[in-house]
């Protein structure tokens, strides 16, 4: 009689099997093809042991699957091996910087970690997402020995952000227009600039008040010689055409020694209160009117109205020199009358 016969498959996947599995067929009934187990009740056992030719493990894990839109999560992928076999990856995995809902953030480079001469790779990748949502990180593919391996599908879930709880948010306001500053500044650096100019104009009205009162002061009683050698040494000054300065100091020779022999102070008059004391002083009117043209053409070139040649000055030099000496002949002769 022939005996019907059922068969149970049972299947078991590893990782380190990689595809393959261990198939159990069990024949089930009394009897069968072999004459021990024939009418004892018992089947017979085949055994079938399918191994893969893959020797690895590809692995991607994700360092959270929750988060708020705009905050980043980590993806970790892995190649390792699971024998002692070399790893000869071809492609590694191609993720683009944008998908489903995703977006790359940074990459580390692929680190390589060598243990007992077999190497493991792994990859962190930064990720972030701007939609809120429910979505899934899809497989991601890897040759390696001319075969293409996936990981599996990740959900991530990400929600939005509850600005209301937040304790640094502020609502929007309006717009409120800062009131102009006041420009001190500039009135501070006008009043600086008025005050030095005030401070400078008296400094130099002090200086050229300074320098006559040293051209017209008195200095000490001169002799007629002593007055005929300061005359003498201005030769020099007109050669040089300084002519102001040559005039300065010729007539400061003249009224210093005028002043002493007329026992007068004039040196801080003008040429017109000079004048008009000299001419009461002066008896000899010749001598008087060649002083008083000697002062006047002295002025006029002090002023810068007049520019004398060299002969105009050697001529108010001899001018200058005879006038003191009739100054002096004329004081000597009244001297000599009143004893």
């Amino acid at each position: 009689m022939r005996m019907s016969r059922k068969w149970l498959v049972i299947s078991h996947k590893s990782s380190s099997l990689g595809r393959g599995g261990l198939f159990c067929f069990l024949p089930l009934g009394v009897g069968g093809f072999f004459p021990p187990f024939r009418g004892q009740g018992w089947g017979f056992l085949f055994l079938l042991l399918s191994f893969s030719s893959s020797a690895q493990k590809v692995s991607a894990i994700v360092s959270r699957d929750k988060i708020r839109i705009g905050e980043q999560f980590e993806l970790k992928l892995k190649v390792e091996p699971t024998s002692n076999a070399p790893l000869a990856i071809d492609n590694w995995f191609a993720i683009p910087d944008t998908f489903q809902h995703f977006q790359v953030a940074l990459r580390q480079p692929i680190d390589t970690i060598n243990i007992s001469s077999t190497k493991t790779y792994t990859q962190v990748i930064s990720i972030t997402s701007f939609d809120t949502g429910k979505f899934t990180l899809p497989a991601f593919n890897v040759v390696i020995g001319g075969k293409e391996f996936s990981t599996r599908e990740i959900a991530i879930s990400v929600s939005p952000v509850d600005v209301h709880m937040r304790k640094d948010y502020n609502d929007i306001k309006d717009i409120i227009e800062p009131e102009p500053e006041q420009e001190y500044t500039i009135w501070i650096a006008m009043g600086i600039v008025v005050v030095l100019v005030i401070a400078l104009f008296f400094i130099i009205r002090w200086l050229i008040g300074r320098r006559k009162l040293n051209a017209y002061a008195p200095s000490q009683p001169l002799t007629i010689e002593e007055a005929l050698q300061k005359l003498d040494a201005l030769v020099p000054v007109y050669q040089d055409k300084e002519y102001q300065l040559f005039f300065i100091q010729l007539i400061a020779i003249c009224k210093g020694y005028s002043d002493n022999q007329l026992h007068i102070t004039t040196y801080s008059k003008t040429t017109a209160e000079y004048i008009s004391v000299i001419k009461q002083r002066i008896t000899d009117e010749t001598l008087l009117q060649q002083y008083i043209q000697l002062l006047h053409w002295a002025d006029s070139v002090k002023f810068a109205k007049s520019i004398p040649t060299t002969e105009e000055c050697q001529q108010s030099l001899a001018d200058a020199r005879a006038l003191l000496t009739n100054l002096h002949s004329s004081q000597n002769k009244t001297a000599a009358n009143a004893i």
